[in-house]
């Protein structure tokens, strides 16, 4: 499964960028379930509040106010990228998140058409959502 986007905010691209900074960051801006746990070498386990696997993440390049990418082990496998670019009083987000089922091989694209493509979706708009009232409350 790819969720791709393309979001412009009226925010200052280092507050954007800071909620990408690491995998621990995402709960600031996604609010999921739980605590993150630290697996050590920027590996980080990412508690989903609708599945009882994490994120498995680690950052494996980071480019301060202008690319963030990771990658995912353990139940998960793929990869993401957010692109970061300055625009007149804000920031332009570009990127992906490829993610599947380790273990179902030619069966993840149809689970993930079916059970996991638009809870992914929606943990991206929360996000999205977090960051416009971030933007109106300036």
């Amino acid at each position: 499964m790819r969720v791709s986007f393309e979001e412009r905010f009226d925010l200052p691209v280092s507050e954007v960028f800071s909620y990408f900074e690491t995998p621990r960051d995402w709960t600031r801006l996604y609010g999921l379930a739980g605590s993150v746990k630290d697996l050590g070498d920027g590996w980080f386990a990412v508690p989903l509040k609708w599945l009882p696997f994490p994120l498995v993440a680690k950052n494996t390049l980071v480019e301060p106010d202008r690319l963030v990418r990771w990658t995912f082990r353990g139940f998960w496998r793929g990869k993401g990228e957010v692109a970061f670019s300055e625009t007149d009083g804000g920031v332009q987000l570009r990127g992906f998140e490829e993610l599947s089922v380790r273990w179902l091989w030619f069966l993840s694209p149809l689970v993930e058409k079916l059970l996991l493509e638009r809870p992914f979706r929606s943990v991206w708009q929360i996000g999205w959502s977090r960051l416009r009232k971030s933007e109106r409350a300036r």
